[in-house]
């Protein structure tokens, strides 16, 4: 596997003297402007004695008014890559996103926005230089094939009539094509680790304990993996074909390859391996909360699947939490009693064990009234209010009875120091005036967050998109050695 050249050995950010600029035209259009920072260019210098820096700014990205598109340039800022300030590819030079939301850009803040809007797959920091992540590069580069392609046109949507497609110098593809292609790649990644993982872990045993103990450790083979012939074969596996020895040995000599090259290239494989399958956890939890977002489903459907899937609750809040349970009692005999104030989860912080309840709603839960008060101001709609106030009563009940119920419950390790509320209901607004009446709403409530199931959904796709890059080494300290770099 070839070295990553957008790794980084030192990307500069703004706190590093990097500048990103934000410019406009009299027709509408924008532009996005790279300076690189002068320690970056120090670090160049030295790394590569024929450096020559860049005259003025670099473009990173612009709005064509005219033609509903931005076209990102994408850009190497690791300084110690011999790219530095080139552009990353060998002959692609932009990516055009079409359809995508870009026209309220007005200033830099709102540009860095939008971009973070893109699908995932794409580098969304300006520092970073944008274009693809590294570990899809393959799409890149088999479209650099084609030779007299310089543009990757994406297109919002799915099933676009005529595409992919090439027309002059760019290939269009729908975003959700690049979605699924961006999908299958990793999932191909993923099964490669799990095999390599199998491979260390029986030579290991073969050769650390089978060797000197073979009665109690008898020597051990790689398991069998359901449909790997299939997979391996393709459309061939339909006829009566056996894999032979030599093709075994062939194919372990291959997986224990790929296992080796990335050890070499990762020091902490292990750590590598638990970030990937975490990857493949989270992404089917993703997959499977989009799916459930399409259909219209009972609250109690909502309340199971959160139950089952703690580690989504534990996303909402910005510090440590641990479950105390569904359906926790708040004002009963014991915290899982009867006759109480009911609420559907509660968590506390996992040092100080402060107090946190959750309500759920549906996704369907309407969250401001249909029509405005007055304006373009809309009120929240009694459902949602009400669940604010059910919960503000719940922690009151909590509080006053909260002695009685760690006494005869013999939970000690909870307090109520500042209890905090949590209502989970409906779907983001898609109007202006809506999307600033439910901010304002929500934002003016004391100790209550009103958060959409939206907003959970992004919070698990941000992560994945997080541990889906590549892990970098960090940037060097000063005094900086130019010999000591790796390109």
């Amino acid at each position: 596997m070839p070295s990553n050249p957008f790794r980084t050995g030192y990307v500069a950010t703004a706190e590093d003297g990097a500048n990103v600029t934000f410019e406009t035209r009299n027709n509408g259009d924008w532009y996005l402007l790279y300076r690189p920072a002068p320690e970056a260019l120090r670090i160049a210098a030295l790394v590569h004695q024929d450096f020559s820096p860049p005259s003025g700014l670099l473009l990173l990205a612009e709005r064509r008014k005219n033609e509903a598109v931005v076209v990102t340039h994408p850009i190497n800022t690791t300084a110690t890559s011999r790219r530095f300030l080139d552009s990353k590819y060998e002959s692609l030079r932009t990516i055009t996103f079409e359809g995508f939301h870009f026209s309220d850009v007005e200033n830099l803040e709102g540009a860095v926005v939008a971009l973070r809007g893109l699908p995932t797959g794409f580098v969304k920091d300006p520092y970073f230089g944008l274009g693809i992540n590294y570990d899809i590069r393959f799409m890149v580069e088999n479209i650099e094939r084609l030779g007299d392609v310089t543009d990757l046109r994406v297109c919002r949507g799915r099933d676009r009539v005529g595409l992919p497609r090439i027309e002059g110098v760019s290939y269009f593809i729908a975003a959700n094509s690049f979605d699924d292609t961006r999908r299958a790649i990793n999932r191909i990644h993923d099964k490669a680790l799990s095999i390599a993982t199998d491979e260390k872990r029986v030579l290991a045993h073969n050769e650390l304990l089978s060797a000197v103990d073979r009665y109690r450790f008898p020597e051990q083979y790689r398991p069998y993996r359901k449909d790997a012939i299939v997979e391996a074969l393709g459309n061939a596996a339909s006829r009566p074909l056996g894999l032979s020895k030599e093709d075994q040995k062939a194919v372990l000599s291959v997986t224990k390859a790929t296992a080796q090259t990335i050890s070499r290239k990762d020091p902490h494989p292990l750590l590598e391996l638990s970030r990937e399958i975490e990857v493949v956890t989270l992404e089917a939890l993703v997959a499977r909360l989009r799916e459930m977002l399409t259909k219209k489903l009972p609250e109690a459907t909502w309340q199971k699947f959160l139950g089952e899937n703690p580690f989504i609750l534990k996303m909402a809040f910005g510090f440590p939490v641990m479950m105390m349970g569904d359906q926790v009692s708040s004002g009963g005999w014991k915290f899982s009693g009867k006759g109480g104030k009911v609420s559907d989860f509660a968590v506390k912080a996992a040092k100080s064990g402060n107090l946190a309840l959750i309500e759920i709603k549906t996704p369907d839960t309407q969250l401001l009234e249909k029509t405005p008060y007055r304006g373009e101001v809309f009120s929240p709609t009694r459902e949602v209010a009400g669940g604010v106030n059910q919960l503000l009563d719940q922690r009151y009940h909590l509080q006053k009875s909260l002695l009685e119920l760690k006494d005869n419950t013999g939970v000690w390790d909870v307090e109520s120091y500042a209890i905090q509320g949590l209502v989970i209901a409906g779907r983001i607004p898609s109007s202006k005036p809506e999307l600033k009446s439910f901010e304002l709403f929500r934002n003016a409530l004391k100790s209550v967050l009103v958060l959409t199931y939206d907003e959970l959904l992004l919070k698990l796709e941000h992560l994945l998109e997080v541990l889906r890059e590549p892990a970098e080494q960090p940037p060097p300290r000063r005094p900086f050695d130019p010999l000591g770099e790796d390109d």
